[in-house]
C-alpha cells in the first residue's frame, strides 16, 4: 500500500522484517522492536539506516521524514 511500508531490522537479538505506516514514529518502531525481541525496556536506544550508519533517527520524527522506503534495513542499537 501507498501509505506502508516493509522494512528489514536488524538488531543484536535477531532480524525481523516488518510493515509500518509511513508516518510511524522512530521512537514506536524502537519500541516495536523491544516488544518483539524482549529487550530491556528501560534500555535506551536508536534507529539508523544501515547505509547512512552516522545519522540517528529522531525518536519523535517518521519514517517517512527519513525517505524509508520497502526493503530499507534498519538497524537498532543501544545508546
Amino acid at each position: 500500500m501507498a501509505n506502508q511500508v516493509t522494512v528489514n531490522l536488524k538488531t543484536t537479538k535477531g532480524d525481523w522484517e516488518t510493515t509500518f505506516q509511513k508516518s510511524t514514529r522512530v521512537k514506536d518502531v524502537i519500541l516495536a522492536l523491544k516488544v518483539h525481541f524482549r529487550l530491556p525496556k528501560d534500555s535506551k536506544f536508536t534507529l539508523y539506516k544501515q547505509t547512512l550508519p552516522k545519522i540517528d533517527f529522531e525518536p519523535d520524527r517518521a519514517l517517512i521524514n527519513y525517505n524509508v522506503k520497502d526493503g530499507d534495513i534498519l538497524v537498532l542499537k543501544q545508546v
